[in-house]
């Protein structure tokens, strides 16, 4: 089951790296045929695979393993802020000391930058949205977990984001993220990690119908990025179903999906910068958008796999000794 989880991040941060690199390539080497530059484009639904896989696998091993408010916190603000600070800072430091490296203009704030809290302006690292978005959830899921009120509270948030447009112009930065209608998604992870531990049992044509169904609705509705929310929603209606037939041995993950799926969240905080170097190189040369395009994305990959096997997971295993070491002690 995990392989399938491992897989699926994967495959999500590449889908995100082909997002950012055709519109990369577009603005410094040339704009590859609309049906390329379009097709690439919603690679942006690779975050939102990223946001149901999150609250799957929060809720699934939180509920086969919990762990004290304590721990869980520290666990997961050490996931998210140890590999982020050296690409987060570096960016902000490179962005103060050569302002004009950045083309878009984009504002941007220390504080956010830093700590990641919801603020007026955003992080220097422009993927770091998400990562707002995923310590809001946390926060929001503790809260409710270890209240005991993960069904009714998930379903009163839920509630929330649907009708906030309606009665509620939230000004707060945090509320802003709190009620954007992405964290859906997140929801209906967990609901697909629940009534996979449920093991209820349902038939496949009624997962891909029901998935199908959100499918056609994201489509329907014009299949703009405001409506992502339906792609989570479809992708959350599978889980369950393709999880069971792993477990049932009807399929095999290779060997370097997993890895892959390890080294995703390296991938996805490297590739951007990068891929603003590699695109004016690129350029410079003359290439051609596929050469362009191709080349870039195996450079994201190396480097996002070098910054996995040699920073992100020597200092989470530190960080998991230095808190079982904590642990010890108290005891």
């Amino acid at each position: 089951m995990i392989n399938t989880l491992q897989a699926g991040r994967f495959m999500a941060a590449m889908a995100v790296v082909l997002h950012h690199a055709v519109i990369s390539v577009a603005a410094f080497v040339e704009t590859p045929p609309w049906f390329v530059y379009s097709l690439l484009e919603y690679g942006y639904l690779g975050v939102d695979f990223f946001f149901v896989l999150s609250g799957f696998i929060i809720h699934y091993t939180m509920s086969l393993k919990p762990r004290p408010a304590p721990q869980f916190a520290l666990d997961r603000l050490g996931r998210i802020l140890l590999p982020y600070w050296p690409v987060g800072v570096a960016l902000a430091v490179a962005y103060t000391l050569l302002p004009a490296l950045s083309d878009s203009g984009r504002s941007w704030s220390w504080l956010s930058t830093l700590t990641l809290i919801p603020t007026e302006a955003p992080p220097a690292l422009s993927v770091a949205w998400t990562l707002q978005h995923e310590l809001v959830f946390y926060l929001i899921y503790a809260t409710l977990f270890f209240t005991s009120q993960i069904s009714s509270g998930l379903a009163l948030w839920g509630l929330a984001i649907i009708l906030g447009p309606i009665w509620l112009a939230p000004e707060l930065p945090v509320l802003k993220i709190a009620l954007a209608p992405i964290n859906l998604e997140f929801i209906a992870g967990v609901a697909a990690a629940s009534f996979f531990l449920s093991k209820h049992k349902t038939s496949t044509a009624w997962s891909v119908s029901l998935s199908s169904l959100f499918l056609f609705a994201f489509l329907v509705l014009g299949a703009d990025r405001d409506e992502s929310a339906l792609i989570g929603l479809s992708i959350a209606s599978l889980l369950p179903c393709l999880c069971r037939f792993e477990e049932a041995g009807r399929f095999f993950v290779p060997s370097w999906l997993v890895f892959g799926g390890a080294a995703s969240y390296a991938i996805y905080l490297t590739h951007n910068p990068l891929l603003s170097l590699t695109s004016r190189a690129f350029g410079l040369l003359g290439s051609e958008w596929l050469i362009a395009i191709i080349a870039s994305v195996i450079v994201c990959t190396f480097v996002g796999v070098l910054y996995y096997a040699t920073f992100e997971r020597p200092i989470m295993q530190i960080y998991k000794r230095i808190q079982n070491n904590s642990l010890s002690l108290r005891m």
